[in-house]
């Protein structure tokens, strides 16, 4: 071969090559799309032995790690996408999924700004960035986010559906019902949102519609992860119910189905509640204990943070303190506070109280986390008076007419040494439930919010312990006419007498419509949401004994 035969072999072989990445990458994709993940992923890997920097393939090879659950390794994958194609913007936005997915949203978020950086119009990254605030609890700017989106593309179902979700937790039921139905006509087979809409129906006290809803979304999909864990929180379940086969099916073939951390703890917090309500102890918390540490591997958290966090509160708020800056808030005698543990009656009493035709519940409000942080910025009586005011009138716009407005945020029992130096006339009730009966059922649910502590057995324990001092330390501090406990147990013993005394407290007339709290027409966005819709039962009371076998790390950190 000549030297010119030779320089024209070489300039045909890169060409050659090309064209075979090409056709490899073509064919990648087309199996990927096909749902061929394992045959996708092979050739994928083929492409980056010959082009290790081939971004499209190490992009597409870290959306399948993400779709059979391998969250870790996909973002691995996604990053070296970006190493050698910075300016990815589609990479940049399936990083923040990801990320998301693993509970890390502050860098979801980050990612998803990265891509609306180098895409400005890109409605899906607007829209995901609106879910990742929201899951941050940046409520406005996730409102922006989510209504960006739709004004950039306002066929997008995706986006009102997501709307309909930042207005249901907004307490507008009316108006997200108004989103998920704009989201099914733009995408009739879109059976997230049937789901949706029974929870909001749910919430409502809607229970048939909501059933009816959940069965059209499985009706759809009938491997959804989401309706399945609606499905199973809204029935009580018997050994040989059929919808308990279905779901270990779903949940034995998730990794092939790409449901992804998501779609597996529905299932698995599902099946645990079945099997529990099933008799099978051992299934049960197999299922739990799988879904537990699932959810903790997710987030950093160190539970002797928050314990040594309770005991410097209690340090701060000495009854020298409190008597020295007593009555510099403002005197607004509106709010009423419910506090406590999850799980531990707090949406029970709430219920009943706002059956009074003078007491408003708003629901678990953020309002006083935001106001505490400005105190703890610029501490002085003018700052108590300002932000007490500021809280009291916020308060009063969301319930105008009444006497009284119940803030049911169950972890402002960190906040009560505030409450009373912001708002000196308040009245705080502290929800008291049996510590095992409370971390159990705290154990046994998947929450919307992180609820760091609640998803191993230890850490809960030693959780309780330090809320449980610090609300001894309330006890005695707070004067008996703005501080009152009331026993889970002792309300399901006589709902009257303790209803009766709890109205007395918040100082009002007696009103019989609170003994039939179950039938008050209101919006309930907790996890109690089916138990408060229903006459009182006592069968919650003693509820771990049957499974105290399985709670031995939590029964130890309770004694230590």
């Amino acid at each position: 071969m000549n030297r010119r035969d030779r320089r024209a072999q070489a300039k045909v072989l890169p060409r050659n090559r090309a064209a075979l990445l090409h056709d490899q990458f073509t064919q990648a994709v087309r199996f990927h799309m096909e749902g061929r993940l394992a045959e996708a992923e092979a050739l994928y890997r083929r492409i980056l032995v010959s082009e290790p920097r081939h971004a499209d393939s190490l992009h597409l090879l870290g959306l399948i790690a993400a779709q059979t659950g391998r969250l870790e390794p996909a973002v691995a994958l996604i990053a070296q996408a970006l190493a050698v194609k910075p300016d990815f913007a589609e990479a940049h936005n399936n990083l923040g999924n990801v990320l998301q997915e693993l509970g890390r949203s502050m860098e979801a978020a980050a990612a998803y700004r990265r891509a609306i950086g180098l895409k400005g119009d890109y409605a899906e990254a607007h829209n995901n960035l609106s879910h990742a605030l929201r899951s941050l609890g940046q409520r406005p700017a996730a409102d922006e986010a989510c209504l960006r989106a739709i004004a950039l593309q306002p066929r997008f179902a995706e986006a009102h559906n997501n709307l309909g979700n930042l207005l249901q937790d907004l307490g507008r039921p009316a108006e997200a019902l108004a989103a998920y139905a704009q989201a099914l006509a733009l995408k009739p087979d879109y059976a997230e949102v049937h789901v949706n809409i029974g929870i909001t129906q749910l919430m409502s006290g809607e229970k048939a519609l909501a059933e009816q809803a959940v069965a059209q979304a499985l009706a759809i999909d009938p491997d959804l992860p989401q309706a399945w864990y609606t499905r199973s929180d809204m029935k009580v379940f018997t050994p040989d119910d059929a919808d308990i086969g279905k779901m270990e099916a779903l949940l034995a073939a998730a990794d092939v189905r790409g449901f992804g951390r998501q779609g597996r703890l529905r299932l698995l917090f599902a099946l645990g509640k079945a099997w529990m309500e099933a008799g099978d102890a051992d299934r049960a918390f197999a299922h739990l204990h799988a879904g537990n540490q699932l959810k903790r591997a997710s987030f950093a958290y160190a539970v002797e943070d928050d314990v040594a966090r309770h005991a410097a509160i209690a340090r701060c708020f000495t009854p020298d303190m409190l008597s020295r800056m007593a009555g510099l808030g403002d005197p607004s005698d509106l709010p009423v506070f419910i506090v406590g543990m999850p799980r531990s009656g707090t949406t029970l009493i709430e219920q009943i109280l706002a059956s009074h035709p003078q007491l408003r519940g708003a629901g678990e409000l953020e309002l006083l986390p935001g106001l505490v942080d400005n105190i703890a910025a610029r501490p002085s009586a003018a700052a108590l008076a300002a932000i007490g005011q500021d809280y009291a009138q916020q308060l009063a716009a969301l319930a105008p007419g009444v006497l009284r407005v119940v803030d049911k945020m169950p972890v402002n029992f960190r906040h009560v040494g505030l409450i009373r130096l912001m708002l000196p006339n308040a009245r705080i009730i502290h929800c008291r439930r049996d510590p095992i009966d409370t971390c159990l059922s705290c154990y046994t649910k998947n929450f919307n919010g992180q609820q760091s502590y609640a998803y191993d057995l230890r850490e809960l324990g030693l959780y309780h312990r330090s809320y449980d001092t610090l609300m001894q330390h309330w006890r005695a501090v707070l004067p008996a006419d703005r501080f009152i406990e009331v026993n889970y147990e002792d309300v399901v013993q006589n709902l009257e007498a303790e209803s009766q005394r709890l109205i007395a407290f918040c100082g009002l007339d007696w009103d019989k419509s609170c003994l039939t709290f179950n039938t008050t027409p209101r919006q309930v966005r907790t996890a109690s949401v089916n138990q408060v819709r229903q006459s009182l039962y006592a069968t919650s009371v003693g509820r771990w004994r049957p499974y105290a076998q399985h709670l031995a790390p939590l029964l130890a950190a309770l004694e230590e």
